[in-house]
C-alpha cells in the first residue's frame, strides 16, 4: 500500500492559520449579525414609540378641542360646533384605536376601552335634544374623557419608558454575550496555536539537536526526522551527510593509521642509528658528526611525537565519535590535572594558584581533559624557574570560562595569530633541546569547538594568557 504523502512545512503553517482564524471569523460575524438584530429592534422600538408619542399627543389635543366644541354647542346651540366636535371625536376614535392596536399591554388596552367609552358617553350625550342635555352632566361627562385622555397619556409613557428599559437591557446582554464569547474565542485560538506549535516544533528541534551532533563530531547516532515533508527531505540530507562523514572519517583514520604505521618503521632506525653515533661521539673527541647525530637525534624525537599525536587524535576520534554528552564536573577535571603537573611545577620552582568554582556541565570529559592538559602542560613548559601559573574556573550566565595565565616568555607579537594553526611550533621552551610538535593547541581548539567553545589568547604584559569559553548547554 502506497504511503500518503505527508503535507509540507508551509502546508501545516497555512492550515494553522486557518484553523486560528476560524474562531475569530465566526466570532465576528456572530458579534455583526447579533449587532445588527439589535440595530434593526432599536429602530423599530424608536419608530413605535415616536409615532406612539405622536397619537398620545394628538389624542390630547383632539380630547381638548372635543370639550372645547361641546361646550361651545351647548351655550350657542350653533350646529356648527356639533359638526367640528364630531370631526375632532373621528380624529380621536382613530388615534385611540391606533394607540389600542400597537400598544400589546393590558393596562393599555383597559385605558383605551375607558376612554373610549367616555367619548361615546359625551357624543351619546350631544346626540340627544339640546333640551335634555344638563349642564352638569355634560361637565361630568367631559371631565371623565379628560381624565380618562390622560390615563391613556400616562400609560403610553410607561409604555415608553418600559421599551427603553428593555432595549437597554437587550444592549447590555449582547454586550455580556460578546465579552463571553470573546473569553471562549482566545482560548480555543490558542488551544490551536499550541497544538500547531506541538506539530511543527519537534521536527524542528530534531533538525537542530542533529546539526549540533554534527557540529560536535557526534556522528553515531542516526538522524530520523517524523513531520512535514520537507522536514523530512531535510532530515534525509543530514542523514546522508551524516553517513558521509562518518565514511570521510573512518578514510582519515585509516590514512592517519597507515602513515603512521609506514612513518615509524624508518624513523626508528634513523633514531637507533643516531642514538649509536652519539654514544661513538661521547667516547671520542666531539666534532661536526656529533653534531648531526645530535640534530638527527633531536628532530627524530620530534618527528615521533607529530607522529605519536596524530596517533592519539585519530584514536580520539573513532572513540569519542557518536557518543553523547555526558555530566562533567569541569572543576574536578580542572583540579586533577593540576594536581598530575603539580610535581614537575614544583621540581622547576614553579608554583601554581587556582581558584576553581564548583561547574558541572556537560560534555566529552576525554577531550576536555585534553584541551586542559594542553594549557596546563605548556604553562608549566614555558614557565621558568620562581614563576607562577594562575588557574580560574568561573560560571556565568551562558558559559563556562577557565583561564590559564603564567609568567614565562609568553608569545611574540607576529606568532600570536599562527599558535592554533596545526604543526606551527613556537620557539623551545628554555632549557629544552626538543621543540613541541605543534599540535597540541589546534587539538584543543578543534575540542572546544566541538563543545560549543573557543579558545583565545588574550593580550598581557607578561607571559601568556589563554580563556577557554564553553557555552552551557540547554
Amino acid at each position: 500500500m502506497k504511503r500518503l504523502r505527508s503535507p509540507t512545512l508551509l502546508s501545516y503553517i497555512l492550515i494553522g492559520f486557518i484553523l486560528v482564524a476560524l474562531p475569530l471569523v465566526a466570532a465576528i460575524f456572530t458579534a455583526i449579525a447579533r449587532v445588527d438584530r439589535l440595530a434593526h429592534e432599536s429602530h423599530d422600538t424608536v419608530m413605535a414609540v415616536q409615532q406612539n408619542t405622536v397619537a398620545s399627543r394628538g389624542l390630547v389635543e383632539r380630547a381638548t378641542s372635543m370639550e372645547r366644541s361641546a361646550r361651545q354647542y351647548q351655550a350657542l346651540n350653533d350646529p356648527s360646533f356639533k359638526n367640528l366636535y364630531d370631526e375632532h371625536r373621528d380624529g380621536a376614535r382613530s388615534l385611540l384605536d391606533r394607540l389600542g392596536a400597537q400598544a400589546g399591554n393590558p393596562r393599555m388596552s383597559a385605558a383605551v376601552a375607558r376612554a373610549s367609552r367616555s367619548e361615546r358617553q359625551v357624543t351619546a350625550l350631544l346626540d340627544a335634544s339640546l333640551d335634555t342635555i344638563g349642564a352638569e352632566e355634560l361637565e361630568a361627562r367631559l371631565d371623565a374623557l379628560r381624565k380618562d385622555t390622560i390615563a391613556v397619556v400616562r400609560e403610553q409613557n410607561a409604555i415608553s419608558r418600559s421599551m427603553a428599559s428593555v432595549m437597554s437591557d437587550k444592549a447590555k446582554s449582547l454586550k455580556r454575550a460578546l465579552l463571553m464569547q470573546a473569553i471562549l474565542v482566545i482560548p480555543v485560538s490558542a488551544s490551536l496555536m499550541g497544538v500547531l506549535f506541538l506539530v511543527i516544533a519537534p521536527p524542528l528541534r530534531r533538525i537542530g539537536q542533529g546539526i549540533r551532533a554534527l557540529g560536535r563530531g557526534a556522528l553515531g547516532e542516526p538522524i530520523q526526522i517524523k513531520g512535514a515533508r520537507d522536514l523530512e527531505e531535510l532530515g534525509q540530507r543530514l542523514e546522508w551527510l551524516r553517513s558521509r562523514l562518518v565514511e570521510l572519517e573512518a578514510q582519515k583514520s585509516q590514512f592517519l593509521r597507515n602513515v603512521s604505521h609506514e612513518l615509524k618503521t624508518p624513523l626508528t632506525n634513523i633514531r637507533e642509528g643516531a642514538e649509536l653515533l652519539l654514544e661513538d661521539s661521547e667516547h671520542s673527541t666531539p666534532n661536526d658528526l656529533a653534531v648531526v647525530a645530535r640534530i638527527v637525534h633531536s628532530n627524530s624525537i620530534r618527528l615521533q611525537r607529530m607522529i605519536e599525536a596524530l596517533l592519539r587524535y585519530g584514536a580520539e576520534g573513532d572513540l569519542n565519535a557518536g557518543q553523547p554528552d555526558e555530566p562533567v564536573r569541569l572543576d574536578q577535571l580542572v583540579m586533577a590535572l593540576i594536581e598530575r603537573h603539580s610535581l614537575d611545577a614544583a621540581a622547576r620552582s614553579v608554583r601554581i594558584e587556582h581558584h576553581l568554582e564548583i561547574t558541572p556541565m556537560a560534555g566529552n570529559a576525554k577531550r576536555l581533559q585534553i584541551i586542559v592538559e594542553n594549557l596546563l602542560s605548556n604553562a608549566v613548559k614555558y614557565t621558568p624557574p620562581g614563576g607562577l601559573i594562575e588557574v580560574r574556573l568561573r560560571q556565568g550566565a551562558d558559559v563556562f570560562e577557565l583561564e590559564v595565565r603564567d609568567t614565562g616568555p609568553g608569545v611574540a607579537e607576529e606568532d600570536r595569530g599562527r599558535v592554533f594553526e596545526w604543526f606551527y611550533a613556537g620557539p623551545r621552551p628554555p632549557g629544552s633541546i626538543v621543540a613541541g610538535s605543534g599540535m597540541g593547541l589546534a587539538i584543543a581548539r578543534e575540542y572546544a569547538e566541538q563543545h560549543d567553545g573557543s579558545i583565545e589568547l588574550l593580550p598581557t604584559a607578561e607571559g601568556a594568557h589563554f580563556r577557554l569559553t564553553l557555552r552551557k548547554k540547554t
